[in-house]
C-alpha cells in the first residue's frame, strides 16, 4: 500500500468519525438529572420487598404459612407467630436486605401475594443495621398496586 492510499484511507476514516460526531451533536439530549429526575422501572423489577395491606380487610395478606421463609436461599426472612389455628397472629416478620439476593423466590411461592417487589432502588447506607426491615417498615413501603407479583395473578401495566 502506497503512502497516498494510506493518506486517502485515513482521511476517509477521519471524515466518517467527524460525521458521526456532528450528527450526534445535534440530536436531542437523553441525560437524566438523577436526584431530581428518575427513569421509570420495569414491571418485572426486583427492588425492595414489602408487605401490602389488603384493602378489603385492612390487615396483612400474610396467612403465616412460612413458605417464603423456607424457600429463601439466603435465609434472610424471619417469621414468628403467636397462637394456634385461625387465631394465629403475626408477631415478627423481618427481612435482612443486606443478605437478600433479590431472586424473587419468596414472591413466587407466596399463595396470597403477601410479599411483593416495589420499584424502590435507593437503599444504600453506611450502616448495616438500617438494612434490617421490620414488619412496620415493610408495610410502610408497600404501594397501592405492586409492581411485580407472584404466580397467583399476573398483572400487566
Amino acid at each position: 500500500m502506497s503512502a497516498a492510499e494510506r493518506v486517502i484511507r485515513g482521511a476517509a476514516a477521519l471524515g466518517t468519525g467527524l460525521g458521526l460526531t456532528f450528527r450526534t451533536m445535534f440530536r436531542r439530549k437523553v441525560t437524566v438529572r438523577y436526584p431530581v429526575e428518575k427513569l421509570p422501572t420495569s414491571h418485572r423489577f426486583h427492588g425492595l420487598l414489602s408487605l401490602p395491606i389488603d384493602p378489603e380487610t385492612g390487615k396483612d395478606r400474610c396467612i403465616i404459612c412460612f413458605q417464603c421463609e423456607r424457600i429463601c436461599p439466603d435465609r434472610c426472612i424471619h417469621i414468628e407467630a403467636e397462637g394456634k389455628g385461625k387465631e394465629r397472629q403475626l408477631s415478627r416478620f423481618d427481612i435482612e436486605m443486606d443478605k437478600c439476593c433479590y431472586c424473587g423466590m419468596c414472591v413466587e411461592v407466596c399463595p396470597t401475594e403477601a410479599i411483593v417487589f416495589v420499584p424502590h432502588y435507593e437503599t444504600s447506607t453506611y450502616n448495616r443495621a438500617r438494612l434490617l426491615y421490620s414488619h412496620e417498615d415493610l408495610t410502610r413501603a408497600a404501594p397501592k398496586e405492586p409492581i411485580a407479583t407472584g404466580i397467583v395473578a399476573r398483572r400487566r401495566p
